[in-house]
């Protein structure tokens, strides 16, 4: 009993099931049971045991727990064994799961996923990337990462912008639709309007803010003053919607950002910058090119690597997993500066990986970049 981080995610993921079928009683579905989920039960029981051992008078209802979970978990009634950042997390914010809350529901209980938008997303795009590659490996990939890259880099998306991506990637379903436009309307929130539309965005991350003076609230976004956008659409404007950007626009970010920073001229013919290699094992696959001991051209060294932007340190390094199927010579698990320069965060994170996973180095994207640019310049030498 006194892992409470087991706690917490037991908490979260019976949250994820509650609001689950909230959201399914509004949309006029039945909950057939009755019954609350059983992590929740398993969660409270935990918690329960725990006031009694600090001597505290444990909470007496459900509804005393829901109402306990919308304050950070430092001013909870009872002591819990947690890092001092995760502390100052609330598993509720305004009636939604945080984004703590979420990292931790879903180690806690894998399926909780196929609840959720992000599970459909994924499918989606995988489905798009293979239609479109068909037997052949390296054109799935490419489709992939370059459908993945598009939700990254566009938030809000017109039917106008999408007509070249159909004609790019033209595969269709049996309806006659084809799995791009499919994608986006799993992905985005589709508004039909009629004329140009007038709207504001984050000028770093491009995510929608609602006025002059509002802050995008991204995870490690620079931010800056808000852009004044004019999108022109035929019909219909798309944006979106609150599962793709937390579990895929935002946490691409870092995964841009390094990408293209070891896609500049100067690593042209040494560094060989693959994309989320097989159709997303990893984030980015790195290859130092280089001549052989018989002057012919070959890849000497291959660095794998793993972008991570979660909220929690600890949770984080209790689910982080190295895919068995890709064998690098050096393998990272990089963190966007915002989370590598939180206090703790780093070491938190090793002492989580520390005994369990093997291998892997953690570090911030700017030292990962300064270190492959260092050993292409010894390469050249």
């Amino acid at each position: 009993m006194d892992d409470d981080y087991l706690t917490v995610t037991m908490l979260s993921a019976g949250l994820a099931g509650i609001l689950h079928r909230r959201r399914h009683a509004a949309e006029g579905g039945r909950n057939d049971d009755g019954l609350l989920p059983a992590s929740w039960r398993a969660g409270f029981t935990r918690l329960w045991w725990r006031f009694q051992a600090q001597n505290v008078a444990p909470l007496e209802s459900d509804l005393e727990l829901l109402a306990l979970c919308a304050h950070p978990l430092s001013a909870w009634p009872v002591g819990l064994l947690l890092s001092d950042q995760d502390l100052e997390n609330c598993l509720l914010v305004a009636g939604e799961l945080s984004g703590f809350a979420e990292q931790g529901a879903r180690l806690a209980r894998p399926d909780v996923e196929a609840e959720w938008m992000e599970n459909r997303v994924h499918l989606a795009l995988r489905a798009a990337a293979s239609a479109n590659g068909g037997d052949d490996d390296v054109l799935v990939q490419t489709a992939y990462a370059a459908l993945r890259r598009l939700m990254i880099d566009h938030p809000v998306l017109t039917d106008r912008d999408l007509i070249p991506w159909e004609r790019k990637f033209d595969r269709a379903d049996n309806s006659g639709q084809t799995y791009v436009r499919r994608l986006v309307e799993i992905a985005y929130v589709a508004r039909p309007v009629h004329g140009p539309q007038n709207y504001l965005r984050c000028p770093a991350c491009k995510n929608t803010v609602p006025d002059l003076v509002s802050s995008c609230g991204t995870p490690g976004c620079g931010g800056g003053a808000p852009e004044h956008m004019i999108a022109r659409p035929l019909a219909v404007i798309y944006e979106q919607h609150r599962a793709t950007r937390r579990f895929v626009h935002d946490p691409g970010l870092v995964e841009a950002r390094i990408i293209d920073a070891l896609c500049e001229e100067s690593l042209q013919g040494v560094v060989r910058v693959t994309p989320y290699p097989g159709a997303d094992v990893l984030d980015i696959l790195i290859e130092f090119l280089g001549s052989d001991v018989h002057g012919q051209p070959a890849v000497l060294e291959t660095w794998g690597v793993d972008a991570k932007d979660q909220v929690s340190a600890r949770l984080l390094g209790r689910g982080f997993v190295w895919p068995a199927t890709m064998r690098c010579d050096q393998q990272f698990l990089a963190l966007p500066k915002h989370r590598a320069d939180q206090p703790g965060y780093v070491e938190d994170l090793e002492t989580e990986l520390d005994g369990r996973v093997r291998g892997v180095t953690v570090i911030d994207e700017h030292r990962l970049v300064r270190r492959v640019k260092a050993t292409a310049r010894r390469i050249c030498q």
